[in-house]
């Protein structure tokens, strides 16, 4: 009696393993099946993808009066794009190819991608360099905010009150003995001061 039992229980037992063996051998083979048809379908939307690309590049100059909103709004978003691409590229310090479009740093000399030679480009204008201020009186270089005349010691005009105009040709002027020196100068004829200016 007890061997039937232990015989019942052992088939019972089999049986069970089996159905367990059964049941995992037929979930793996429904997962590969699903990782089948995920990989067909993929590939499924990717060939739709390349014949979709390939009607735009196509048709993108005359497209049919059926797709002309489709095509448009393709262009707005690849001009959206070429911008946000162009932004990123000023953000990061490049520029795109003008032979192949793709981003190269600004300062190459050749594209990394197509070899073709970068424009330099043209430097920025100096800016214009400050205009010194000069004594009216006797030619010499004024600091910004002198009132009076280091050298010839003469009260300095109101400068903000009326533009500069170019400035004729100053005399030179000896500042010890007041005499006029000729443009060249760089010595006083008379006492032989140091013509203003000299260093």
């Amino acid at each position: 009696m007890a061997m039937d039992f232990f015989d019942k229980l052992t088939a019972s037992v089999s049986k069970t393993a089996k159905q367990v063996s059964d049941n995992a051998k037929n979930l793996a083979d429904k997962n590969r099946v699903r990782k089948d048809i995920a990989a067909i379908e993929n590939e499924l939307r990717n060939r739709y993808r390349d014949i979709g690309e390939k009607f735009y590049t196509e048709n993108c100059e005359n497209p049919s009066p059926e797709y002309a909103e489709i095509f448009a709004a393709i262009n707005e978003l690849k001009t959206n794009l070429e911008a946000k691409n162009r932004e990123i590229e000023a953000l990061e310090g490049a520029v795109a190819c003008q032979a192949c479009g793709k981003s190269v740093q600004i300062g190459s000399r050749f594209c990394p991608s197509c070899g073709a030679a970068v424009p330099t480009p043209p430097p920025a204008p100096a800016a214009p360099a400050a205009v010194q201020p000069i004594c009216p009186f006797c030619g010499q270089v004024l600091a910004e905010d002198a009132m009076f005349c280091a050298s010839c010691g003469n009260k300095i005009p109101d400068r903000s009150a009326q533009p500069e105009a170019p400035a004729a040709p100053v005399q030179s002027v000896c500042p010890n003995c007041g005499e006029v020196l000729s443009s060249d100068a760089l010595f006083c004829t008379v006492c032989g001061t140091k013509a203003p200016g000299v260093d």
